[in-house]
């Protein structure tokens, strides 16, 4: 019986290890690669403690087990390894005892921006206790497929930034289908005029405001900071977006694990042939020659949801601007920053802290 239970434990380790390195044709299979890409350290660790029970019925599985274990701990090394050739911050102590690493503590609050009718938005503020200054401050668009998604996800990941001494202002945005781009263009114009208006109430210095966001996000946050300088964005911090529709149209099949596809046309509004001022309008890319502006590109190589080609095309056209940095994670998956004290997590946090002590003019 007790051999059964190991073969069948060992069975399962094998299966999430696999998984962590392969491209995820389900949504279940995507959540349990970013689990055991990011807690692979945990999962070493079971592998490890499981040898002893398992030599006692093979040496093959007790190699089996180690083997395991090395996998699982890959993402770590590899995050301490880059962390050491990029200048970044990575704390081994960290992934076993979570802790805030800033110095402030942060308070959270949600707003109501803007409302017509039975309509309304929401943004959800971080904001540093204690500082004795105005901030920099990361206006964030939240992800979701343009179809879905809230301003107060990623709470954590949030919360760790804003300890650092930045306002965060993550801000909702009508939604597709029923609201076509440049709506969410215009949402953001919105939500900026908000926080100027209340710039001194939040303790936010407008001249430092950083256009940031995840997935679906990112490409309103680099759609805007670059084709609308009227905005002030002074930065623009892209995780793992699509920033040319045009390119997000031509890679999206109908039936991957999104349906990017009908998630593309139906927040665009068509195809390029019938909308081709949206899709002009709705990639950064069309303005790089037009607007310089610092920007910080973060990916993760096995994301099963947005291609890493949409970042690394992205980063050869930043390639002559020399204000830009481009973190690509080899173990890195959609959501890879959801977690701040995962190996994904301490090198995004760190390379955002890092982007707004250099471009948002730094934290006190």
């Amino acid at each position: 019986m007790k051999s059964v239970v190991l073969i069948l434990a060992l069975l399962i380790l094998a299966f999430l290890a696999v998984n962590a390195w392969i491209v995820s044709p389900t949504r279940l299979q995507w959540q349990l690669q970013l689990v055991t890409t990011e807690f692979g350290h945990w999962l070493a660790l079971l592998s490890l403690v499981v040898i002893y029970p398992a030599m006692y019925s093979s040496r093959w599985l007790a190699l089996v087990c180690l083997v395991l274990a090395v996998v699982f701990l890959v993402p770590a090394v590899q995050a301490s390894r880059i962390a050491s050739a990029q200048g970044l911050s990575f704390s081994w102590q960290r992934l076993w005892l979570p802790v805030q690493t800033g110095k402030f503590k942060v308070q959270q609050e949600r707003r109501s921006y803007w409302r017509d009718g039975d309509e309304s938005l929401e943004l959800v503020i971080y904001r540093p206790v204690g500082a004795d200054k105005s901030l920099p401050c990361l206006l964030i668009a939240h992800g979701g497929g343009w179809d879905s998604g809230d301003p107060g996800e990623f709470e954590s990941a949030n919360t760790e930034i804003a300890s650092h001494g930045y306002v965060l202002c993550s801000y909702g945005y009508r939604l597709a289908p029923k609201h076509t781009w440049p709506t969410q263009a215009e949402d953001t114009r919105r939500a900026c005029a908000w926080v100027h208006e209340h710039a001194a109430e939040l303790g936010i210095d407008v001249n430092q405001i950083v256009f940031m966001g995840r997935s679906a996000g990112a490409q309103i946050a680099a759609a805007c900071a670059y084709g609308m300088p009227e905005l002030g964005a002074c930065g623009c911090i892209d995780v793992y977006g699509t920033p040319n529709m045009f390119l997000a149209n031509e890679w999206s099949v109908p039936d991957d694990l999104l349906k990017s596809l009908v998630l593309v046309h139906q927040y665009m509004g068509g195809d390029p042939q019938k909308v081709p001022e949206a899709y002009h309008t709705g990639s950064a890319t069309e303005f790089l020659d037009q607007r310089r502006l610092p920007t910080l590109i973060l990916h993760g190589t096995q994301d099963s949801l947005v291609s890493i080609g949409h970042s690394r095309r992205f980063n050869d056209r930043l390639a002559k601007h020399e204000d830009h940095f481009f973190l690509e994670l080899p173990w890195g998956t959609h959501g890879m920053d959801y977690f701040p004290s995962t190996p994904g997590g301490q090198l995004s946090m760190a390379a955002i802290v890092r982007f707004m002590e250099r471009f948002g003019h730094g934290a006190p």
